[in-house]
């Protein structure tokens, strides 16, 4: 696989609408109260609903999964990278080991070739240096264009593995 990761700076909702995943990673509790989740569910308060029916019928068993929600300007695919959030997420190696599988999941699951558009996957609230998350997706060879904010809180130091 030939993986290209473009990251730009600008606002992840402004990605182009037609033939568009946003990817953003999630817990499993069915919670998008913080962060970049917060954004999601005021933008997208019906596919927010769809995410919390899927996390009370699955739970924690969806960790290393991807929910692919449509929608009519973009679809979102949900990287469940955590079983909770806040001070209860999960480690740095088992959130990076459940990204590794929920994207792989979300690859499968894009049949359609869409082009895939994310933040920097787990570097905020589940606080994993985005350096060690953008290894696993140039490992898998994904293809996404990367948005960071105009403002962006200090980064923690990759980690070696």
């Amino acid at each position: 696989m030939s993986g290209h990761i473009v990251e730009i700076t600008g606002d992840l909702f402004s990605a182009p609408p037609d033939n568009s995943i946003l990817v953003h990673a999630c817990n499993t509790v069915g919670s998008w109260g913080a962060g970049i989740a917060l954004a999601f569910r005021d933008r997208y308060p019906e596919q927010f609903e769809v995410y919390k029916a899927h996390c009370k019928l699955h739970g924690s068993s969806l960790v290393g999964t991807c929910l692919l929600i449509p929608g009519d300007t973009h679809d979102i695919a949900c990287l469940f990278t955590s079983k909770a959030y806040g001070k209860r997420k999960d480690s740095p190696d088992q959130i990076l080991d459940a990204t590794r599988s929920a994207v792989i999941d979300l690859v499968k699951q894009n049949i359609e070739n869409k082009a895939l558009h994310s933040c920097r996957i787990n570097s905020g609230k589940f606080g994993v240096p985005w350096e060690d998350t953008r290894a696993i997706l140039e490992e898998l060879g994904v293809v996404v264009t990367v948005y960071k904010p105009l403002e962006e809180p200090p980064q923690s130091q990759p980690r070696r593995r």
